[in-house]
């Protein structure tokens, strides 16, 4: 079985909270807010997040905060478009991915940061033009889960 997170087979919510970069009562809430995302539990009361269920919280995470959809939305769209959830196994690697260079880019100084250059200063951008293209490649990937 080709696991993209490691050789876990299960996960704490501590843990998912920490991949996924949301908080704990956030996954709680989501897990009673949306019918897919249904974490087995352990040892009683301990929630045992499976890669499925990370794959789900990052899909609806994408929906709600970069697609700004409602929590009706993500609910209609998740169940108008069943096959969104079937692909999820294929696509986590790729989620996991962007969810991964999206907070080391939050970890580097604004000063690291490339910004666009101004005006016509004649410097060169080529490190400019090399984030745009890797902009354009990430916008293709996340129309393909589309």
């Amino acid at each position: 079985m080709n696991n993209p997170l490691g050789t876990k087979l299960y996960y704490s919510i501590s843990e998912v909270a920490e991949l996924t970069d949301l908080q704990p009562y956030t996954l709680r809430a989501w897990e009673k807010e949306f019918p897919s995302l249904r974490p087995r539990r352990a040892r009683g009361k301990n929630r045992a997040y499976r890669e499925r269920d990370i794959g789900i919280i990052l899909l609806i995470k994408k929906l709600l905060y970069e697609e700004r959809y409602t929590t009706q939305g993500v609910k209609k769209k998740l169940r108008n478009e069943p096959e969104l959830l079937r692909q999820i196994g294929s696509q986590i690697a790729l989620l996991l991915d962007r969810e991964y260079r999206t907070k080391e880019i939050e970890k580097q100084p604004v000063s690291d940061k490339i910004e666009e250059p101004k005006g016509g200063g004649g410097g060169s951008n080529t490190e400019f033009k090399a984030v745009v293209e890797e902009v354009k490649s990430e916008l293709k990937a996340i129309l393909q889960l589309l």
